[in-house]
């Protein structure tokens, strides 16, 4: 056990010496570095003989007589302001490259010109787009029933030489078979949401108004009526009295020597008076009933220049993004107003970005 002891103790030893031994090692290098520069500059004086004379002069020692010295000592220099200058000058600028003008892209077989067609397809690929049934087609049209912007329309499409030409769009069927009938109030509404629609999509429109005088059609005719019957009633009226007049000189006549001539005279002329008065009364009628035929065409005409009746209203967008000529259209004569699109292609076709609905 003592013996296991010292062995422990020896090997301990050891290794602490070991560990002095690089510690003064490592501490005396430094020493012996700094012995080696002094040495160095010791020996200046001998290696300076052996250098030019430039050089044994930036050598010299201080006590050199103040001619030879210059009158300050030239400040340290950097060994990169020794080199030449040309070296860190900065490059020439780059010339740009000459780039060719940007070309637009090629139109990718998503992009559409109207919902899920482009002009120029052909009917089978209508069909296709469309993925329905169409309500009606022919060799020249196909129409479909459905809705646009949420709204129910007729969608027909019309093709030339097979190719896809114009489409339009009804939002309102006077018969109401494929959709129903609009009222004015309801088309005047339809017509401002849809051009608001077209107006984000395209810009602003072109607009036009076309507007009617009121209809006096049938005012004109009572008026030409009742002005004839007060003619007629006139001429009517000279014919009764000219024959109350034969008849009563007659009645005097054959009543001269009766006793009672005048009781006799004015039972015989009642009829004749009663026709003549009704006839006078049936042209003041006429007469009163024209009257207000005149007061109520004038007051129309009045209405046209104070308000002027709109019969129908367009918004147009003339060969828009390139593409289709738009026309946005309500007309107003008829009983049941008529609101509808119409696209027409513009030639030759170009390719435009993804658009659909309108």
């Amino acid at each position: 056990m003592d013996d296991f002891n010292w062995k422990r103790i020896l090997i301990l030893a050891g290794a602490v010496g070991l560990l002095a031994y690089v510690g003064i090692v490592l501490v005396s290098a430094p020493v012996v570095e700094h012995a080696d520069e002094v040495a160095r500059t010791a020996e200046t004086g001998e290696i300076a003989a052996l250098l030019p004379v430039n050089d044994q002069e930036t050598l010299a020692p201080d006590s050199a007589s103040p001619e030879s010295q210059p009158e300050a000592e030239p400040a340290f220099e950097p060994f990169w302001n020794l080199l030449d200058d040309e070296i860190w000058e900065d490059p020439p600028p780059e010339e740009p490259a000459h780039e060719d003008p940007a070309t637009p892209p090629l139109p990718t077989e998503d992009e559409y010109h109207f919902r899920r067609v482009r002009w120029g397809m052909s009917p089978d690929e209508v069909r296709a787009a469309e993925d329905a049934s169409p309500a009606h087609a022919g060799s020249r049209a196909l129409t479909y029933l459905t809705t646009t912007v949420e709204l129910p329309c007729r969608l027909t499409y019309i093709f030339q030489w097979d190719a896809l030409v114009r489409i339009h769009l009804a939002f309102s069927d006077p018969e109401g078979r494929d959709i129903p009938p609009l009222s004015l109030a309801q088309a005047q509404r339809r017509f401002l949401f849809l051009r608001e629609q077209l107006r984000q999509r395209y810009g602003p429109p072109r607009e036009r108004t076309i507007t009617v005088p009121r209809d006096v059609t049938a005012l004109q005719r009572r008026l030409d009526k009742q002005d004839e019957l007060a003619r007629q009633y006139d001429h009517e009226i000279a014919i009764a009295e000219e024959r109350l007049q034969r008849r009563r000189e007659t009645l005097h006549t054959r009543y001269e020597r009766w006793q009672r001539r005048d009781e006799l005279i004015a039972r015989d002329l009642a009829p004749y008076e009663r026709d003549l008065r009704d006839l006078k009364t049936w042209k003041k009628e006429a007469l009163e009933t024209a009257a207000h035929a005149s007061r109520r065409i004038q007051e129309n005409k009045a209405a046209d220049q104070r308000e002027p009746l709109v019969a129908i209203m367009f918004a147009r967008w003339s060969n828009a993004r390139d593409l289709q000529d738009i026309e946005l259209r309500l007309d107003m004569r008829a009983q049941v107003p008529r609101l509808d699109i119409r696209y027409r292609a513009a030639l030759p076709p170009v390719a435009s970005e993804d658009f659909d609905e309108l």
